[in-house]
């Protein structure tokens, strides 16, 4: 009975440190707010395993998901949420207007800090 439990209690942990390192492996950059009350997160959307084809442009043209983060981890607001907002790695140019509660994650494309609205 005990030989169950430990095996099923690895079983969980090995599980667990997978999906962390997974995880960990789409994350490619953080970005903090001047105030550090935000932090912007940017995850590519396909696995590392992905299979590309010569001539698809490399990580660069990789398309990506922002993620908008209070500072308890909280997400208010991704740019999935809008799927006309689709954005690639190298099109990402961070600005923080947080007078105007929004930060702009790409030319044209913001999420709104309060309420978490993504526009393009």
């Amino acid at each position: 009975m005990k030989k169950k439990i430990y095996t099923s209690l690895i079983l969980i942990f090995l599980i667990a440190l997978g999906v962390h390192f997974y995880n960990s492996q789409k994350e490619l950059a953080t970005y903090h707010s001047p105030d550090n009350n935000y932090e912007l997160v940017i995850k590519r959307e396909k696995s590392f395993l992905s299979i590309t084809m010569p001539g698809d442009g490399g990580a660069g043209n990789m398309p990506v998901e922002v993620i908008l983060k209070d500072v308890n981890g909280k997400i208010i607001g991704k740019s999935s949420d809008n799927s006309n907002c689709a954005i690639y790695n190298d099109s990402i140019e961070i600005i923080w207007d947080l007078k105007n509660t929004q930060v702009w994650y790409g030319r044209g494309k913001t999420i709104n800090t309060k309420t978490g609205k993504v526009d393009c």
